[in-house]
């Protein structure tokens, strides 16, 4: 039998690693915008004021753009609506980006 050895990552280490993307995101102000890479790609996380003065944030590629439903400690959890409005969720892991 051939067993693989899989290294796993305790809960606390993924919120201590994802920390610094994290606080950067939550540091912005309103039309505020970062840079970060994501699996090579370079994105754009930009802060909006939403209607009721709560902070919100978007993330783009170029054209392209999600809105941000929920920033969690180690994820962004986002969503588009597309023209015959069908929304369309994503989820991206913090660990995997990293501020330019």
């Amino acid at each position: 039998m051939l067993y693989l050895k899989i290294k796993v990552m305790k809960y606390s280490t993924k919120v201590k690693k994802a920390s610094k993307v994290l606080s950067a995101i939550q540091s912005l102000k309103a039309d505020e915008s970062i840079s970060i890479t994501y699996k090579g790609d370079t994105y754009k996380v930009r802060a909006y004021k939403a209607y009721n003065d709560e902070i919100s944030y978007s993330v783009w590629n170029g054209i392209n753009g999600m809105n941000v439903s929920k920033v969690g400690r180690t994820s962004l959890s986002l969503y588009t609506f597309d023209m015959m409005s069908q929304k369309t969720t994503y989820r991206v892991n913090l660990l995997d980006m990293e501020v330019l």
